[in-house]
């Protein structure tokens, strides 16, 4: 509470969204990848389709195959070398204990005007991809 002479503008972007459980809550010069990805396992996503299986087994091997496949996805986004990750779709649990082990404060559900400023703000870029970090700008 202090007068308007004392009142200044701040550099930055307030991007105002909870941080993943057991993640740092403070970073300081971070290396920001925005994207828009899906971080949620790959079920299959086809209209109408169906799995049948024999036995609890074989669903138990379906759940390990897409832990494995974004076990793979979140390397690849670590080899970016960040240490924040601001995805516009949902992360689902266990890519966001990934992140904690791995030390890195994700934020998920970043409306599409809130990446989009940021990436302006930062210099960063969205990316969907992460086969080629060298060949990714970082905000």
């Amino acid at each position: 509470g202090g007068s308007l002479e004392q009142s200044y503008l701040e550099e930055g972007f307030l991007l105002e969204k909870k941080i993943g459980v057991g993640q740092p809550k403070r970073i300081e010069n971070a290396k920001i990848l925005i994207a828009n990805t899906p971080m949620d396992t790959d079920k299959i996503k086809i209209y109408g389709s169906r799995v049948k299986v024999d036995s609890m087994d074989k669903v138990a091997e379906i759940e390990e195959e897409e832990k494995k496949k974004m076990k793979a996805k979140v390397e690849k986004i670590k080899k970016h070398g960040i240490n924040v990750f601001i995805n516009r779709q949902l992360i689902y649990n266990y890519p966001e204990q990934l992140f904690a082990d791995a030390g890195i404060m994700a934020i998920e559900h970043a409306d599409f005007d809130g990446v989009d400023r940021l990436s302006t703000v930062t210099g960063g870029e969205l990316v969907s991809t992460f086969d080629h970090p060298e060949l990714v700008t970082l905000g």
